[in-house]
Parts: C-alpha cells; structure tokens; sequence
C-alpha cells in the first residue's frame, strides 16, 4: 500500500490535494463495494495534516456532495451531544461512544429477551480528557477510543470507522490528530473532519488555549469505483475555477444553518 503524507495550511486545501492525490498514486483494490463493471477502488494510507484549520475559508464546496444543508446537520447532529453531555445511550453513534462509551448497545427487543438489569452507564471520554490535560497539559494520554471489541469484530454495518481521537497541547495550542480505518475521501472525508474539527474547538475553549493543527490519518483512504466517472468530472471542473470559486467561508455555511 502507497503511505501519503498530504499538508496544507487549510482544509479546502487539503481535501482539494488529498482528492489528487489518491486519484493519481492511489492503489487499486477492488472491494465489496464495486459492483461488477465498476473499476476498482483507489487507495491509499494516508495522514492529512492541516496546519491552520481555523483560517478562512474553512469550507471546499466539492467536498460535500451531500449539499450544504446536509452538512450542517451532519455538523450539528455530531457535536450537540458533545456540547449538552447528553444522547440517548442505546444508541450507537460517534458523539455517544465519547460521551457515554458502553460494553455493549441494547437491540431492539432484547428487553424481552433479559431479566431486567440495571443500566450501564457509559464511560464519558470527553470528560476524561478534559481533566487529563487540565491535570497535565503536556500529557500524551488524553484520547478517546470508539473501537469496541466485544460488540463491533464482524458488526460491518454499525461498526465505526471513526476509531480514536487524541489530543495535546504544545506551546498553548491544543493540536487533535483522528484515526480512521476506513474514510470514503469523495462522499465523506471533508464532512468528517468539518464535523472533528467542532470537537478540537470544543476541548480548546474549555481548556482556554489556542486551537493548534488538526491531523487526519487513514488507514484506507479511498474513492470508491462506482464514483470515477464523478470524481473525473470533478477534478476537470476544479482545474478551470479560482480559488474563491471553490470554497466557502464559516459564514456562508452558517446561512444554511
């Protein structure tokens, strides 16, 4: 597998090279997910390091085909849990498996099933790395996990991808790097670190320091077969437009709130 490190001071600009990127040098790999005239997936193992995620504009407009009322919500649904310490704890979600990390989720009807139990109460991660850096700052164990091994081996469709986030402050700025197993680069990675990023803003204002650089690696980093002929229209469209023409600011997503 082809290992990339992609950098850039923003992440437009850092979605826009990792999409080139793995267009270019990726690797093909046919999966699942192909279906049978579909070329092969384009793959690669990747960090995508963005040195100034707060500079404006914040937002590639390719980089959430979606739509921008999607995203917000997507945004929203992600760190309002995070915000409010609350959600429902049955349910499986990013935001819930840091706030409320459990062994195991309750299915549909398995009340039936079980004598009553008395409920588990979750593991609040957020939390945890709060006080770990208020304890420390320089304390390189202020991370969450999302990954669970009693419940997500063989769980291919509730299973999360998001698997641990990690955080640190160096020089009064507060630097958050995201493991992902797997990150859908066209339909999904630029949504996801939107969403992240909103976690990085949340544990700096709570710790009063400075929001430092986000880093965003996977371990396949891939755009799916049954997109290629999107992802080439894509990136011929991008060649023929200015920069300003392919990005929004914090301020233009906000009017889709």
């Amino acid at each position: 597998m082809q290992y990339e490190l992609i950098e850039a001071e923003t992440f437009p600009r850092a979605w826009e090279r990792a999409l080139k990127r793995c267009w270019n040098k990726g690797v093909e790999v046919r999966t699942e997910l192909e279906k049978e005239l579909d070329p092969p997936s384009r793959d690669l193992m990747a960090m995508i390091a963005v040195e100034n995620p707060e500079k404006e504009p914040r937002f590639h407009r390719a980089g959430f085909p979606m739509g921008a009322e999607d995203l917000v919500s997507y945004m929203e649904d992600f760190i309002s849990p995070l915000k409010s310490r609350e959600g429902p704890a049955a349910e499986d979600t990013y935001s819930n498996r840091i706030i409320g990390y459990k062994d195991n989720y309750e299915e549909e009807g398995a009340e039936a099933e079980k004598p009553e139990e008395p409920e588990e109460t979750g593991v609040d991660q957020l939390e945890y790395m709060l006080e770990e850096l208020e304890r420390d700052e320089t304390s390189k164990k202020a991370q969450a996990v999302l990954w669970n091994p009693k419940i997500d081996p063989g769980n291919y469709k509730t299973s999360p991808d998001f698997i641990r986030v990690w955080a640190r402050i160096v020089q009064d700025e507060l630097n958050m790097n995201v493991y992902m197993c797997s990150n859908d680069l066209f339909k999904a990675t630029f949504s996801n670190m939107m969403a992240f990023f909103q976690l990085q803003e949340l544990l700096a204002e709570k710790l009063e320091v400075k929001v430092g650089s986000y880093c965003h690696v996977a371990d396949s980093l891939h755009i799916n077969g049954a997109y290629h002929e999107e992802v080439e229209n894509t990136l011929e469209e991008l060649r023929h437009r200015d920069w300003e023409e392919k990005t929004w600011t914090s301020e233009d997503i906000n009017k889709f709130s």
